[in-house]
C-alpha cells in the first residue's frame, strides 16, 4: 500500500480540534511529504521514518507556539490513526482518511 497522496487528519489538542492537510509523497522505504492547516500555513515533514505501515515524523510549529511537534500515525488501507505530542503537552490523538 502506497501512502502517497493527501491525508485529513483531526488532532484533539488541548486547544481543540485542529484539521490538518497531510500531503505524502513515497518511494519504496522512503516518505516526504508537508503538513498545511489555517493557522501554521504549510509545515515540512523533518526525519520521517517508515516501519512497516508505521510512519514517524517530527514537525516545528511556529503558532501560538514555538515547539516541535512528534507525529505518529498507523496506516490501515485509507485510515490513519495516531498520536501527535507538542512539547511540554500531552499526546494527542490524531485520526484521519485518504483524500486523495
Amino acid at each position: 500500500m502506497s501512502l502517497t497522496g493527501k491525508w485529513n487528519l483531526s488532532i484533539a489538542t488541548p486547544m481543540g480540534e485542529q484539521k490538518v492537510e497531510l500531503e505524502l509523497v513515497q518511494d519504496g522505504d522512503q516518505v516526504s511529504g508537508v503538513s498545511r492547516n489555517d493557522l501554521e500555513g504549510e509545515t515540512p515533514m523533518v526525519e520521517p521514518v517508515l516501519n512497516g505501515n508505521k510512519l514517524t515524523w517530527k514537525s516545528n510549529i511556529t503558532r501560538p507556539i514555538k515547539v516541535t511537534a512528534t507525529m505518529e500515525l498507523t496506516f490501515n488501507g485509507d485510515l490513519a490513526t495516531g498520536t501527535a505530542k507538542a512539547g511540554m503537552f500531552p499526546a494527542a490523538k490524531v485520526v484521519g482518511q485518504r483524500a486523495s
